[in-house]
């Protein structure tokens, strides 16, 4: 989902439970690492090193929070309540697997049906929905319309962090997680401290210039 739309409110309104659940407790993790724990926002090395420790725990709180979500019962309007899981694969069982074949022509949107397809309503009036999407959209996208889509813009959002020049053969790499797995995949604060102090010393040690 790209550009500031009306049609991108129900995926804000998902980003907003994924800050509140996941994002935001991560947030105030590394805060108190930058103030207590010698994490330098500025250094790269400081970045590529958060990645290293703690991307993977981050991604199994993900995966956990989208089955969860995938599970969750949805209030359905003049319908039995259900899941994501439970729409999807009832929906295949009455219509068949998506994609296996197209619609009957007369059923084709035209474009004004186009521009208000999926848009969730109810969203456009929910101050928390509107402030997350006017926190997290800041670049001056305009508007967007799904008349004509030919793919997605060339600035898609991403962070691509490369670990430091020189430093971190593989031998390092088995050493540090051989050194440390007890404290991999814990997202308790006390673990998150030791684990990043002692590696953050690990490293200073051996690249003192880097780290």
């Amino acid at each position: 989902i790209f550009n500031r739309s009306v049609h991108n409110v129900r995926i804000e309104r998902l980003w907003v439970d994924v800050t509140a659940q996941v994002g935001a407790t991560w947030a105030e993790h590394f805060t108190a690492l930058e103030i207590r724990y010698g994490l330098d926002i500025n250094n790269v090395a400081h970045i590529w090193l958060l990645h290293f420790l703690f991307l993977g725990t981050i991604n199994t709180q993900l995966a956990f929070f989208a089955e969860a979500w995938n599970q969750h019962q949805i209030q359905i309007r003049n319908s039995t309540n259900c899941s994501p899981t439970d729409m999807f694969v009832f929906d295949m069982y009455v219509n068949g697997v998506h994609g296996d074949r197209l619609p009957p022509k007369e059923e084709n949107l035209n474009e004004e049906e186009l521009e208000v397809y999926g848009i969730d309503w109810q969203g456009l009036r929910d101050n928390g929905v509107l402030q997350s999407q006017a926190q997290n959209n800041s670049m001056g996208e305009g508007s967007s319309s799904w008349v004509g889509r030919t793919g997605p813009p060339p600035d898609l959002s991403q962070v691509a962090v490369q670990p430091p020049t020189g430093t971190l053969t593989e031998e390092e790499v088995t050493e540090l997680y051989s050194s440390f797995s007890h404290l991999f995949g814990s997202a308790e604060d006390p673990d998150i401290i030791s684990l990043w102090t002692q590696a953050l010393a690990h490293f200073r040690v051996l690249y003192p210039d880097v780290f």
